[in-house]
């Protein structure tokens, strides 16, 4: 559930208010761990998508978006969201979505295949191995 800072930054984000330096790499995953929590993972990935894409345009740095890097990164966290109720239970049970997530990339693409210019104009699945598949989180009490 997004805490009322989490909504503000959403928000700013979705609208293109939220200040480029306030979008540095956590950023972009916060805003997009928002979306898949607000929104649910496929309506979330396609809104997030969307805002990513008008808040680069806005900010003059539409040349710096890379369509792969992005569902991938989606994938990966909508992979470790389940079970983390806000941000911040995110960040520290998978803070490395956040400090080393090109490394986890890398762990599913070869380099030429991540930073072609097929995986920048558009998705191009993993090469190197799949992602896991996102599965909802248990339900207390339940096996």
């Amino acid at each position: 559930m997004l805490t009322a800072a989490d909504n503000r930054f959403l928000a700013a984000f979705e609208d293109g208010s939220l200040p480029p330096e306030a979008f540095d790499h956590e950023g972009h995953v916060r805003a997009a761990w928002c979306c898949l929590d607000v929104y649910g993972v496929d309506d979330g990935r396609d809104r997030f998508v969307a805002a990513l894409r008008r808040f680069v345009r806005i900010h003059g740095a539409a040349a710096k978006y890379h369509d792969t890097i992005t569902r991938a990164f989606l994938d990966l966290i909508a992979v470790h969201a389940p079970g983390c109720r806000d941000w911040a239970t995110f960040r520290r049970r998978h803070g490395q979505v956040v400090d080393d997530g090109m490394g986890l990339l890398l762990r599913h693409y070869s380099h030429d295949v991540l930073f072609s210019e097929a995986a920048r104009a558009g998705y191009v699945a993993p090469d190197v191995e799949p992602f896991p598949v996102a599965r909802p989180a248990p339900v207390e009490g339940r096996g």
